[in-house]
């Protein structure tokens, strides 16, 4: 018992020295708290069967794009392989030629069918994300504006991922000539793979804000969201390092051949739920989210106080202490004059809520 109070003792003296250490284990609490497992689990569930009628969806438009933009589907690929490394293309992915086959049925059998049945991961994740930012239940649009808005928000953060990959590629283009110009040698591929990290640190944070803004608009600072959301760009980073790693180690393991590339997925979207959950925690916990979420409950307990009989309250107030011609006041009738104001205050308040 002894040796467990002293760790406590030694945890608690760190978190006090150490405000970034006190933060990360609030953001664990705060997971915890939530359950946080389970909402990745359920967002996993959505996006599996989310995934294909998506990208299906995907290179279908982009096969359109591509009688104008003859690189349409190279940056699309690019940038599904940023988000899912390995997963398309390649020996053991996705095939890309079945993709690109089954892309054009999709205008046959049904734009919306496909929507319909892809648009399930968006949902899970915004009630994912509704509960880690702890946000009130707001009133939901109809079906058709609900799948409308999720519309928005899915083209808007394919928009973000490929114009991030975009530029990437244009950056990289760019200054690839300019450094073998200059005769730079192996300084020029250390510059540019250290270019390449920090702009897909960029874009990964840019997305993960997306995530926070669009699907949940949280009501604490923008500096705390992109703080988590920076946090969930490194992490996953490092993951798709990861993933890269497995996927070379186990792709002649009996696993992957008994189940395919559909484990892999399914265990890739699963980390990636909670990278976005636990992002979303260590936003909501930041010492300026802690402030605003501890300011408006104290607002909310004032307001939502007991109910007050108003008449009640009036009618303990002498005549005298109301009367702008009566003698002064004694200390109770004053005291009850001030009591009554304030609660005349109170109830103001809760009207204009």
């Amino acid at each position: 018992m002894a040796f467990i109070d002293g760790i406590k003792a030694r945890v608690a003296d760190v978190r006090e020295r150490r405000p970034f250490v006190d933060h990360l284990v609030r953001m664990v609490e705060h997971y915890g708290s939530v359950n946080g497992n389970a909402l990745a689990a359920a967002v996993t569930y959505f996006a599996f069967l989310s995934f294909f009628p998506i990208l299906a969806l995907a290179f279908a438009v982009f096969g359109q794009i591509t009688k104008v933009y003859a690189d349409a589907q190279d940056t699309l690929l690019d940038a599904a392989n940023s988000v899912l490394p390995g997963i398309i293309g390649g020996d053991n992915g996705v095939s890309l030629d079945s993709l690109q086959s089954a892309a054009p049925g999709i205008f046959s059998v049904g734009i919306l069918l496909t929507l319909y049945s892809g648009l399930g991961w968006l949902s899970g994740m915004r009630q994912a994300l509704t509960s880690a930012f702890e946000e009130p239940e707001r009133e939901q649009p109809n079906f058709v504006m609900g799948k409308l808005r999720d519309i928005l928000a899915l083209l808007t953060l394919g928009s973000v991922l490929v114009l991030s990959v975009a530029v990437s590629g244009v950056a990289t283009a760019l200054l690839s000539p300019i450094l073998d110009a200059l005769r730079l040698g192996p300084v020029a591929g250390v510059f540019l793979t250290v270019l390449a990290i920090a702009l897909g640190l960029a874009a990964n944070t840019l997305l993960f804000f997306a995530f926070f803004r669009l699907l949940v608009a949280p009501d604490i600072p923008s500096r705390s969201l992109w703080s988590g959301a920076l946090l969930g760009a490194v992490v996953f980073e490092l993951l798709k390092q990861a993933s890269t790693f497995l996927l070379r180690s186990t792709s002649n393991s009996e696993a992957f051949q008994a189940f395919g590339i559909a484990l892999i997925l399914l265990v890739w979207i699963n980390y990636f739920s909670r990278v976005v959950v636990y992002s979303a925690a260590f936003a909501y916990t930041s010492p300026e989210a802690r402030a605003v979420v501890e300011a408006r409950r104290v607002v909310d307990q004032a307001v939502e106080g007991p109910q007050i009989d108003l008449a009640a309250a009036a009618a303990v107030v002498p005549s005298t202490a109301l009367s702008p011609s009566a003698s002064p006041a004694s200390p109770k009738a004053a005291f009850a004059a001030g009591a009554a104001s304030m609660l005349g205050l109170v109830a103001l308040l809760r009207r204009r809520r």
